[in-house]
Order: C-alpha cells, then sequence, then structure tokens
C-alpha cells in the first residue's frame, strides 16, 4: 500500500472518530433537553390533566432556543410521550403509570412497582366567604379580592394558581385560565419539604433517629461518609459534591433529574467536600439520597414507601390529589416532582401551622415543626430542614419576602412555587405560576404581603379555637 494511501486511509479514520465522538457529545446534550419535555409533557397531560394544545408548546416558552428542535409525540392510549433532537438524537421516553405519575424511561427498565395505594374520599376544605356566617371578623375580603383581580389582571409574573387559608377555612382563591381548583400543580423543589414531612412521619413511626448516620447501603465501611447522619442531609450539610446549577446543560442536576435511572444512587456516589456540618449547600442529589434512603428503611421494616406516605400523612389530611413520582429505579424523585392541587399544598401548610397534629392526631412529632424551621448552622439563616426560612442574614442580607415575618416558613420550587405557613396570622398561601426567566420570589413578595397586610391578628381565643 502506498504512502499516500495510508495516510488516506489513517486521515478518514480519524475523520470518523471525531464525528462519532461529535455525535456522542450531541447526543449526550440532547438527551437531557429531550429528557426535560418528555417528562414534563408527560406529567402535565397526564397528571395535571391539562389540554395537550396548552401544554405543547406553551409549556416550553422562554426556554433556550435549543429546545425548540427537540420534538415531542404524545401517544394517548399508550400514555407515553417521545422526544427526541434533530436526526433522532437524545431520544427519550416517559410513561404514565395510574396512582405514580410519569417517569423516564429512556435510562434502562422501568422497576416494576406495587399497585399504587386505594384512592380516596376527602372531606372538602371548609370555606369562610365574605358573605356567610363563616366570615372571618379580622379578614379584610375586599383587599384580599383586589389583590388577587389585579395579580390575575396583569399577569406579568404568570400566576397559574393563588390560595388563601385562614384558621384552616379558604377565605379566597384564584386560578389563571385553564387551571382551577381540581388542576394537580408540579412542585418542582416544594417536594423537599414532602420528603421531610414523610421522614418526620418516619420519626413518629419509630422507623428512624435524625441523629443517627443515615443507612447508605454505598457507605458501609466509607470512613467519611458512614458519619453523615440524616440530620446532615436534612439541613443540606452533609458535604457531598453536587452541582446545583440549571443552566448547564450536563450539570449533576440535569444528568440526574433526566437522564440516570437512580437519582440518590447518584449523589450517594458523590465525593466528600467538607466535613459533615461544617457547609451549607444546596443539593436535589442529598434530597433524592434521603428519599432513597427512607424507601430502603420502610421496606426493612416491611412497608411500602407509597402505601405508608398515604397512609401516615396524605390519607389523614384528606390530600387526595398528590402524586409522588419514581424514578426508573422506583425510588420517588423526593428532591422535585410531586403533584397536588392548590388545596391539597395548602393542607400540607396547614398541617405545619397545626404542629404536625390534624384533626386530634399527632402525624408528626411534637417538636418537627421547630426542627424543620431551626435554620442549618452554615445557611446564615435562610435554610431550615428542607425548608426555606424568611429571616434576615448575619450579614446583611435581606430577608426573601419583605413585610413579611421572620417567622414565616415556606415550601419552595423552581420558577416560583410556594406554600408560605404565616404562623402569626395563622395562614397559609399557597402560590403557583411559571415566573421564567427572572428570579420569582421579588415577583411574587408584593402580592404576598398585599395579602398578609388584609389579615388581623387573631386573639388568644382565636388562635386556639384554630389549633
Amino acid at each position: 500500500m502506498s504512502m499516500r494511501n495510508t495516510i488516506l486511509i489513517g486521515a478518514a479514520a480519524i475523520a470518523v472518530a471525531v464525528i462519532v465522538q461529535a455525535g456522542v457529545k450531541a447526543d449526550r446534550l440532547v438527551r437531557i433537553g429531550a429528557g426535560y419535555k418528555a417528562k414534563i409533557a408527560c406529567s402535565e397531560i397526564f397528571v395535571a390533566g391539562r389540554e395537550r394544545s396548552d401544554v405543547i408548546p406553551g409549556e416550553f416558552e422562554g426556554m433556550p432556543d435549543a429546545m425548540e428542535q427537540v420534538s415531542v409525540v404524545v401517544k394517548d392510549n399508550a400514555k407515553t410521550v417521545r422526544a427526541k433532537g434533530p436526526f433522532g438524537l437524545g431520544a427519550a421516553r416517559a410513561i404514565y403509570r395510574e396512582g405514580y405519575g410519569c417517569t423516564l424511561a429512556n435510562a434502562g427498565r422501568v422497576a416494576p412497582l406495587s399497585a399504587p395505594p386505594s384512592g380516596f374520599a376527602a372531606d372538602p376544605w371548609e370555606e369562610a366567604p365574605p358573605v356567610s356566617g363563616k366570615a372571618l371578623m379580622r379578614v379584610d375580603y375586599g383587599a384580599v379580592d383586589y389583590a388577587l383581580t389585579r395579580a390575575f389582571e396583569d399577569n406579568t409574573p404568570n400566576h397559574r394558581g393563588v390560595l388563601v387559608a385562614v384558621d384552616g377555612k379558604i377565605i379566597d382563591e384564584r386560578y389563571a385560565d385553564g387551571f382551577d381548583a381540581s388542576t394537580p400543580f408540579l412542585s418542582w423543589s416544594m417536594a423537599k419539604s414532602v420528603t421531610a414531612t414523610l421522614v418526620g412521619a418516619a420519626v413518629e413511626h419509630g422507623y428512624l433517629d435524625i441523629n443517627d448516620p443515615a443507612p447508605v447501603p454505598e457507605w458501609e465501611g466509607d470512613a467519611q461518609k458512614s458519619l453523615i447522619t440524616w440530620n446532615d442531609l436534612l439541613h443540606m450539610q452533609s458535604g457531598l459534591a453536587f452541582g446545583e446549577h440549571y443552566d448547564q446543560v450536563r450539570s449533576d442536576v440535569n444528568r440526574m433529574l433526566f437522564e440516570r435511572a437512580d437519582a440518590g444512587g447518584m449523589a450517594a456516589r458523590s465525593s466528600v467536600e467538607h466535613a459533615p456540618g461544617e457547609f451549607w449547600y444546596y443539593s436535589s442529589g442529598t434530597t433524592n439520597l434521603i428519599a432513597r434512603t427512607l424507601r430502603q428503611v420502610l421496606e426493612q421494616e416491611g412497608a411500602d414507601f407509597f402505601a405508608f406516605a398515604q397512609e401516615a400523612i396524605f390519607e389523614p389530611i384528606g390530600a387526595a390529589t398528590v402524586t409522588l413520582e419514581p424514578d426508573t429505579s422506583g425510588s420517588v424523585i423526593g428532591s422535585s416532582f410531586v403533584y397536588a392541587t392548590a388545596r391539597d399544598w395548602a393542607r400540607l401548610g396547614q398541617l405545619y401551622l397545626q404542629d404536625g397534629v390534624w384533626n386530634g392526631e399527632r402525624l408528626l412529632p411534637e417538636d418537627w415543626m421547630d426542627y424543620v424551621k431551626t435554620p442549618a448552622g452554615a445557611s446564615d439563616g435562610q435554610y431550615g430542614a428542607q425548608f426555606w426560612l424568611n429571616r434576615d442574614g448575619e450579614a446583611g442580607r435581606e430577608r426573601f419576602f419583605p413585610g413579611v415575618p421572620e417567622e414565616m416558613f415556606f415550601f419552595a420550587g423552581h420558577e416560583g412555587q410556594y406554600v408560605f405557613i404565616i404562623p402569626d396570622k395563622r395562614m397559609v398561601v399557597v402560590r403557583t405560576g411559571m415566573t421564567r426567566g427572572r428570579p420569582a420570589m421579588p415577583e411574587v413578595a408584593p402580592l404576598l404581603k398585599e395579602i398578609y397586610d388584609a389579615v388581623g391578628f387573631p386573639d388568644a381565643a382565636v388562635g386556639e379555637a384554630a389549633r
């Protein structure tokens, strides 16, 4: 063979290798976007029950231009959604299962799950409309109505639902077109507070002690990781490395949510960067590790995770619409994927307002509310145990929601999902929406302050009756 032919063959081989490598890289990049679109479209259509024409392309407006190149195909009979980029790159598939919502199935075989817990009928929320014998004297109904009406008329923050409950009664709620009181809303990171609630229920049942090392199988015999406690994980102070960067396509959090089969397992295998309890870092991986480990602990006790969640929390408080969505391995993605109506999100907030007691039954440990709202030592007062806090920081950091007390603590999720728990006025406020491309807190803060100011303080008798 001539030298010239040898060179040409070698050059061709190199070119093919470069093309293949570039194709693999492109496939990996597109896979995240395809996974996102398949998962979200599946859940919004089959869990939230929204019209396909509203979800596609509406749900993906305002996202990077590259996302427009990812096509989506919905199969109603099979209840599946497929998404892929140009030339078939990054193909992703999400499947819907009754009672379990949607799961990305492109990361391997989907683990079988037991039949979901049977549904239950819930008593409706008690309401206190302004013209009724149940009207609350300390509520300025006109001011609340004005605040919500104006918010939805000039809806630049893209509110989808707002509900206000005082003394355990709904005093007002409002929804954007295409949504109503029966629409389940995606949690995003509000799910973290749900995960903490299920840990609290497990503590109340005697299944675990938060001060014990977390029994993660991968950590057996590891001198560093075996020291990490449930408490360290709950307070986001485990010291485990994790990249919570949504603007980086191949970041840890994006790969975990939209590519990996075992979300908690990814965090379990993370390296240790800090000693437990010394450094605070917000990590969705940590929460998924909590959910996965809780599932394993419950199974060792002979309890199914999903059945336990319903029997210990959701059914007693009447939250019949809650859906916990699992990853491919069968563990709940406890950081991000929980669906519930605004009314059922409010029930979860009300449970904390009532110190973990519902209809006289204690569902959470007596000190659990105080525990979740006690600041993590290294968080500058902004974070408790899977709950956000409204405290001012020690070095001049201002509270997230000015004009609302420091005692408020809250569930919070991407694009402005909130459950605000406001003890001094015995009030819960739920806000769902899609505030995209800008920080949501400054967009929601003025409305929350208006609602807060429209409700007076309870006297001792009213406060005691509400408990």
